[in-house]
């Protein structure tokens, strides 16, 4: 396995060791996590051996892991898996030190293998491809791949909409890479068939247009009061007009 470090590699690495709340360790706005971790909760089933990739913390593969029957999870970054093991242990799953782009400690096939913001954090678009070929070799043929991530296509329409109200345009990550939804589709048709998709369009709108636009750029924070019933009302309304605005696009694949 290639353990050569990059910046993003370090950034982990260094959440793991300086963020106290398990909550933020793996994304600030703990709001978001918790629609995302819904979405991906309704299609685990309690025969399935699932393998979730970019565990971080293991704060989600707790949750995962009480709903089927064993989660093998993983991530690169090697502080992330030692605080995963020592903030909830290991019941019915692993947490295992591996690489996405050339995984060799896992017990694949799975039936069901979950990717939740993960290739955001590849280098660029040959990673990104590899990955999801290296996904597909581990998901079982007729398994599920839950893939929820970033992509241009919404943070585009978002940036549109921000600019048209007078926001600021929200910028990614400097460690992440964002793609087009149409650069990763020839990949994941080559082995998966499309079944379902979500968004998060009505959480994105709310939280990163209504909220600032009402109290101004400088005042919006994560996890506030406001953000909190923003989700509530998002989980109640969320209809696909509101799909173009959404950052994140998920994905529910059947392996071919």
């Amino acid at each position: 396995m290639n353990t050569k470090k990059t910046t993003t590699d370090l950034h982990w690495n260094s959440r793991a060791a300086s963020v106290a709340n398990d909550v933020e360790v793996n994304l600030m706005d703990i709001f978001q996590r918790e629609i995302e971790y819904d979405y991906v909760c309704r299609y685990l089933e309690p025969h399935m051996r699932v393998l979730e990739v970019g565990c971080g913390n293991g704060f989600s593969t707790d949750r995962f892991r009480a709903l089927v029957e064993h989660v093998d999870a993983f991530d690169y970054a090697e502080q992330m898996i030692e605080r995963a093991r020592t903030a909830f242990g290991e019941t019915n799953n692993r947490f295992i030190h591996d690489n996405v782009l050339s995984p060799s400690a896992l017990d694949g096939p799975y039936d069901c293998t979950i990717c939740v913001r993960v290739l955001i954090n590849l280098a660029g678009l040959d990673e990104q491809k590899r990955a999801i070929s290296n996904l597909a070799e581990l998901t079982k043929p007729n398994g599920i791949l839950i893939l929820a991530e970033g992509f241009t296509d919404g943070f585009g329409s978002l940036n549109d909409l921000r600019a048209a109200v007078g926001l600021p345009l929200l910028e990614p990550a400097s460690i992440n890479f964002y793609s087009a939804m149409s650069d990763l589709q020839p990949t994941l048709d080559e082995a998966f068939t499309l079944e379902e998709t979500f968004h998060l369009g009505a959480y994105d709108y709310l939280t990163r247009v209504l909220y600032p636009l009402v109290v101004g750029p400088e005042n919006a924070k994560h996890n506030s009061n406001f953000s909190e019933r923003c989700s509530d009302l998002a989980r109640a309304f969320n209809p696909d007009d509101f799909a173009p605005l959404s950052r994140m696009r998920g994905l529910v694949l059947r392996r071919r």
